[in-house]
């Protein structure tokens, strides 16, 4: 069937610089795929429709896959018309990535068969319509520079368990980043070089690797969310815990699969509202 896979992502630690002169804020993070997934379903037809699940947002010009289907026509690969259903699974506003993932299922579709994916000036150019979409057109594990365009390609991480947990609401990514903006907490920016070895000599990573530089400003933005954030602490037990992307999604690492069920149980039982356990998605 023409199902295409957008997965989730977790950020391995996320440095975020000063906006600079081209508006934008430089980024230094190490990004993983996580087998949650939206599902983008794409069949040839003799004109355009678009169809989204009722959770999904409506897919409009505005949407990422449709600006998506947009910028393949712009570069060349002359798709044709099509019906295009989106089914959402990954949360809204989470700091999982899923706008971003949609659009690069629907690049993958409309470039299938072409080695322009494995171009890096077509990746960098990817990046115009989000800087997480370079990332997610190769997928598994890599480090981001730059404004998301600069990939290096690393092993996946080690462990197999990972749970994602929501306070029930979405955070507006750019209500964030000008929370970081007023902040200027004149800290240096966070370094994903340790992490990026970790991964590369197979060394655990630990809770010090995963420093986000958005936390604090999302605190600002939703005050309740560090309270979440201790309610998720006590439950991890000294796992692995921390903050992805521009929040408000937190995830907790561990073994395996069943650890990661079993995580999500408790968590569940203290009231997280939502709970995904899922797991390490190296390729797809």
């Amino acid at each position: 069937m023409p199902w295409y896979q957008a997965p989730a992502k977790i950020n391995l630690g996320l440095g975020v610089g000063p906006r600079d002169a081209t508006g934008y804020h430089p980024v230094d993070t190490v990004m993983q795929t996580v087998s949650l997934s939206d599902q983008l379903y794409i069949e040839t037809r003799d004109h355009m429709l678009w169809e989204a699940s009722e959770n999904a947002p409506a897919l409009d010009e505005d949407n990422l896959v449709v600006r998506a289907y947009a910028w393949c026509v712009d570069k060349g690969a002359a798709p044709p018309p099509i019906y295009g259903r989106l089914d959402k699974y990954i949360p809204v506003g989470a700091g999982l990535g899923g706008g971003s993932s949609d659009a690069a299922a629907l690049i993958r579709w409309a470039f299938r068969g072409s080695d322009r994916m494995d171009e890096p000036e077509f990746l960098r150019e990817t990046a115009a319509l989000g800087k997480d979409v370079p990332f997610f057109i190769r997928g598994g594990a890599a480090r981001a520079e730059g404004y998301g365009e600069r990939l290096t390609l690393l092993p996946s991480v080690s462990f197999g368990g990972v749970v994602l947990a929501n306070p029930g609401v979405s955070l507006s990514t750019p209500a964030v980043y000008q929370a970081f903006d007023a902040l200027d907490m004149g800290q240096p920016m966070a370094s994903l070089d340790r992490v990026q070895a970790a991964l590369v000599h197979g060394r655990r990573l630990g809770q010090e690797d995963l420093r986000n530089d958005l936390e604090e400003a999302a605190f600002l933005v939703m005050p309740a969310l560090k309270d979440f954030r201790g309610l998720l602490l006590d439950a991890a037990q000294g796992a692995l815990c921390a903050l992805s992307g521009s929040g408000p999604t937190y995830y907790i690492v561990g073994e395996d699969e069943d650890w990661a069920e079993w995580m999500a149980a408790r968590l569940r039982n203290r009231g997280v509202p939502w709970v995904q356990s899922t797991s390490v998605l190296d390729s797809w």
